[in-house]
């Protein structure tokens, strides 16, 4: 029998695009998977939503909003799968997204990561906007270190997982959960892509660009954490640092704040703040 296939999806007041988000998983090639859906509080129609697809396949966990980590990470003490993806409640899983990347680790035991092209769309998922072709294979960890884009874009990779012993969400960003996690799953993984859509990633106008001194503390967050962590030699620490603060003064510069972006060069500002952990 095929492996079972977890895919994570939180939602909070996702009314708008939750069904298109569940339909494309309901097309998927590949049949053994399950859906978990965390209802996080909404108070929008999202729940009337997930109960018109009364798949048995698709599990709904009701939790107080307490933000996407603490949705995930709900979703991932009860993901029964023995691979693992996720899908956020506004995005898309094309129909060989799953079928296309099962085979490589089944295939390949010394691989625990793959990933494939993502698409970024408009909000109506009709223009293309940019295209994400992942140009790297081996250990991810050095990679997603030094914030290259090689093989990151986002909560996109379909993973070996077990329940008990594997890393979970940060509840204390409010940006790069993703980065976190991935860089406490990936030291000693191994990173494969296939040449296949394996997610179309809506962008619905609400971005980082609209609260960067948040994402300049989580950048500072993430920073502590791997130090206290210790996964990091202190020069790669350093690199991260520097890499992280030049991506938030080209940031504060495109959003017309060019004193933040001197502050952050100075390592002051937000940027420059205490991250506790």
């Amino acid at each position: 029998m095929d492996p079972l296939v977890s895919i994570v999806m939180p939602a909070y007041n996702a009314e708008t695009f939750i069904g298109e988000a569940i339909e494309s998983v309901l097309a998927q090639r590949y049949a053994n998977w399950e859906l978990l859906i965390v209802n996080d509080g909404s108070t929008d129609g999202t729940a009337g939503i997930i109960d018109r697809y009364p798949d048995p396949r698709i599990r709904v966990l009701h939790k107080p909003n307490g933000g996407i980590g603490s949705a995930r990470n709900l979703a991932l003490e009860c993901a029964r799968g023995e691979y693992l993806c996720g899908l956020d409640a506004d995005d898309v899983l094309p129909p060989l997204s799953i079928s296309s990347r099962v085979p490589v680790l089944i295939s390949q035991p010394n691989v625990d990561i793959v990933d494939g092209k993502v698409l970024f769309k408009d909000g109506q998922m009709r223009e293309v906007l940019r295209t994400f072709v992942p140009d790297f294979e081996g250990e991810p960890f050095p990679e997603l270190l030094a914030l290259r884009s090689s093989c990151f874009m986002g909560f996109s990779w379909l993973i070996r997982w077990q329940r008990d012993g594997s890393p979970r969400f940060t509840t204390r960003v409010t940006h790069g959960e993703d980065l976190c996690f991935y860089l406490d799953y990936s030291p000693g993984k191994r990173y494969a892509h296939v040449p296949v859509e394996v997610l179309h990633y809506r962008r619905t106008g609400s971005t980082v660009m609209s609260n960067l001194d948040g994402l300049a503390r989580s950048y500072g967050y993430i920073h502590n954490w791997l130090g206290q962590q210790g996964i990091a030699a202190p020069a790669e620490l350093r690199r991260f640092r520097w890499k992280s603060r030049m991506v938030m003064v080209r940031s504060y510069v495109r959003a017309g704040r060019p004193w933040q972006a001197v502050l952050t060069l100075m390592d002051a500002g937000p940027f420059g703040d205490p991250y506790p952990l």
